[in-house]
């Protein structure tokens, strides 16, 4: 099937998805993607390894690969809405392998983070109720994100902006409660005096700073869950353009306003070494559960992920069966235009992943968590160069720029540079020992999905050729 043709089913195809989402969905749902623990728990790691004005670089170079992938998604997206994300793009111009390359590896990011989530979870679930075990819990979530992707898409976007509004309202909250320390609102002011003190904004000098960009990099993943909902948007024309600027503000936002806080209230020496930076803030106010509320605000964050996650997958895996790249049977979607068997598809795997971490932490789960960062490099890689692709084949049919109905600015720059500095993050990612594994594990399924998917699509080519015309043979 084509983009062409998917698009065109996407309304009378009974085996199609239904658009139904509106736009605070869309945008939500990268929203729900991105903000996560990487935020609530993670920050503090970066500021301590790289001071504070290291963190900001940090985060801006994240933040500009975020918004460089956003853009050149963006112009495919609203040319031709369909779901499936970068995977059906790069079906159509890059040709079958690449797309199922990018497809699966897609996939198994999505579908690896799901239970990454659900145990860490679980995990402070029982820190906080000691006498319930963690297998409770994660049967628990997994049961509650099967019940949301189950639902139909209006109803699923309700819960996920309904979950991810509680991520940015505990933000608004630390970010007054921080402006209020540092202005001194009821006492003793902190100030700026952190920005400076101690070494000054570069305290660390530069190479831990560029280690840091990497995970500030992996810190805004899931950004580009907008597209997976492409194809069940109302009004994509007019809808997607103003989701991808709402989302992308918004994580910005949340993550400058938050480091500006966070920078300014916590020494960059103690910042990793005191728990959640949000429980830390909130405890200064003589909040003697602060930890327990930042705590149950993290677990809703990571199931609000989760359930993103999950709907990505499933509407990953729904494109891939109808490219003919995953097993026709994840086509079939419910009464309420819900891809059913891709869902039990993705949470038996999720299952799976799960038990590996606790029975074989140390390979399995390992492999699969370590794939996680080298899948976002070839997804976002693959997106740059599918918008180039994109641009040239419309404007080969006789179209011109202006028939464009979202275009990408400064094109071609947005897309080349996005590959670059995707290619420039891996070679970061080989000179640090603590980030290599990622890639040595993710390489090698890479090259052999691509590989191996190429030889097949060209015998299964060769044979329907050589097959004799039925309509000849009497």
């Amino acid at each position: 099937m084509s983009l062409k043709e998917q698009q065109e089913n996407q309304s009378t195809d009974s085996a199609s998805l239904k658009r139904g989402m509106k736009i605070h969905h869309v945008a939500m749902l990268s929203v729900g993607g991105t903000i996560g623990t990487g935020l609530f728990l993670g920050t503090g790691y970066v500021v301590q390894q790289s001071g504070p004005g290291g963190t900001f670089i940090a985060y801006a170079f994240g933040a500009l690969i975020m918004v460089l992938m956003m853009l050149s998604m963006g112009e495919m997206l609203v040319q031709m809405p369909v779901a499936g994300n970068v995977q059906a793009y790069a079906t159509q111009f890059l040709g079958y392998g690449a797309g199922f390359t990018v497809g699966w590896v897609k996939w198994l990011q999505l579908a690896v983070t799901v239970p990454t989530q659900i145990v860490a979870s679980a995990i402070i679930m029982k820190n906080i109720i000691p006498q319930v075990p963690s297998i409770v819990w994660i049967i628990g979530f997994g049961l509650l994100l099967f019940f949301l992707n189950s639902r139909s898409n209006e109803e699923y976007g309700s819960s996920s902006f309904f979950f991810s509004s509680i991520k940015v309202i505990l933000i608004v909250v630390f970010v007054l409660v921080g402006l209020g320390m540092i202005l001194g609102v009821g006492g003793n002011g902190v100030g700026l005096a952190n920005y400076t003190n101690d070494g000054g904004l570069f305290p660390t000098g530069f190479r831990p700073i560029m280690m840091s960009m990497m995970t500030a990099v992996f810190a805004y993943s899931g950004a580009d869950m907008f597209a997976t909902a492409a194809g069940e948007s109302e009004n994509p024309e007019k809808n997607l353009p103003r989701a991808i600027k709402i989302s992308s503000l918004s994580i910005i936002i949340s993550y400058a306003l938050t480091l500006f806080v966070l920078v300014a209230v916590l020494p960059w020496r103690e910042a990793d070494l005191m728990g959640s930076p949000f429980a830390y803030v909130f405890g200064k106010l003589g909040i003697s559960s602060a930890e327990m509320i930042v705590n149950l605000v993290v677990v809703t964050s990571a199931l609000s992920s989760a359930n993103a996650h999950v709907f990505a997958a499933v509407r990953t895996l729904w494109s891939m069966g109808h490219f003919e790249q995953a097993p026709g049977f994840v086509k079939t979607v419910n009464k309420r235009k819900v891809p059913i068997n891709a869902l039990i598809v993705t949470m038996i795997f999720a299952v799976f992943a799960v038990a590996s971490s606790f029975i074989s932490p140390d390979v399995v789960y390992l492999f699969l968590t370590s794939f996680i960062g080298a899948a976002e490099l070839v997804v976002y890689s693959i997106t740059g160069v599918c918008a180039l692709k994109h641009r040239k084949v419309f404007l080969a049919k006789g179209n011109t720029v202006a028939d464009l109905k979202f275009k990408i600015p400064l094109f071609p720059v947005v897309p080349i540079l996005l590959v670059i500095l995707c290619i420039l993050v891996a070679t970061g990612m080989l000179l640090d020992p603590t980030q290599r594994g990622a890639l040595t594990t993710g390489a090698p399924v890479f090259i052999a999905l691509f590989v191996g998917s190429t030889i097949w699509s060209g015998m299964k080519k060769k044979n329907k050729e050589e097959a004799p015309d039925k309509s000849s043979v009497e």
